[in-house]
């Protein structure tokens, strides 16, 4: 898709579902432990609009994009939304993964339905995994940069002969 500026890879993916995924489960062992904190504390949330108000409250640590998001040219549309997330992290320096698809981005949640993006709040107990992700997604970006770059510098050159 348009919007993703990184290769994909199966290793991101494995590593952000299980990240999700313990966040998941710390995020439900406190709120089985007491309601009212986990309410105040979330650790990760999902949702465009989520993820948006996230950004605009400096509550992110990173966003999980799915690259699979279809395409909607209407104004105002799907598209608008998920461009309009991914220009507000660059801005305000909130790094954005893309990993996983939106029905394993939805599972890695525990919801039983498609999830588009999560915001990620608090990565206490998985600082590890998140440093790694964020190292990996940042490699992923300059291969993905660099071979776009070859792919422009091989349409010149086809189009100059």
């Amino acid at each position: 898709r348009d919007y993703c500026d990184q290769d994909l890879d199966d290793g991101l993916n494995k590593m952000v579902e299980e990240f999700l995924g313990k966040l998941v489960v710390f995020q439900e062992r406190l709120k089985a432990r007491d309601p009212v904190k986990a309410k105040s504390k979330r650790r990760v949330s999902s949702g465009l609009r989520e993820v948006m108000r996230s950004i605009r409250i400096k509550d992110a640590k990173v966003i999980i994009v799915a690259p699979n998001i279809e395409p909607a040219p209407s104004e105002g549309s799907l598209d608008d939304k998920v461009e309009e997330i991914i220009a507000g992290a660059k801005a305000a320096a909130v790094p954005v993964v893309y990993a996983l698809s939106r029905s394993r981005l939805g599972k890695a949640l525990g919801k039983s339905m498609r999830m588009s993006a999560a915001v990620v709040h608090n990565v206490d107990g998985t600082h590890e995994t998140y440093k790694e992700i964020l190292e990996l997604g940042a490699k992923l970006r300059e291969s993905f940069a660099e071979r776009k770059k070859e792919e422009r510098i091989a349409a010149l050159r086809s189009g100059a002969a």
